[in-house]
């Protein structure tokens, strides 16, 4: 039986982009991808909205360009797979992480002019 684990997700960075290596030298990058859904209440008719923030971890060339060309409030398109990562924090209380290990990204829009104009084709 053929099993599938994709996840798509467009929204807004939560904060400027920190590039860090692995031990191997490898460049990544962690950033948090906030989506908001809005709908007005049919009871009352107000306007509501709703976050739901994701963590995306970039590698390599990927890293590099989001840490390059984005900023906090920029708009970005992951698809990847979600994994889960366990880790015991500083209270030595295990907890559980789930991250979208990209695997193909597209920058929507950002304010950094540079972006467009370094020609970035739709899909790294």
């Amino acid at each position: 039986m053929p099993y599938l684990n994709k996840v798509e997700v467009m929204g807004n960075l939560g904060k400027d982009p920190e590039l860090r290596y692995l031990p191997n030298g490898k460049p990544t990058t962690t950033v948090s991808i906030a989506y908001s859904e809005k709908w007005r209440d049919r009871e009352t008719d107000e306007q509501r909205e709703r976050i739901e923030w994701f963590t995306a971890v970039l590698y390599d060339k990927q890293a590099e360009t989001v840490y390059k060309y984005m900023k906090k409030g920029d708009c970005i398109f992951v698809i990847g797979k979600m994994q889960s990562r366990f880790y015991k924090d500083r209270q030595q209380v295990e907890r559980t992480v789930h991250e979208i290990i990209v695997g193909e990204m597209q920058i929507i829009h950002t304010r950094q002019p540079s972006a467009a104009a370094a020609g970035l084709p739709d899909y790294l």
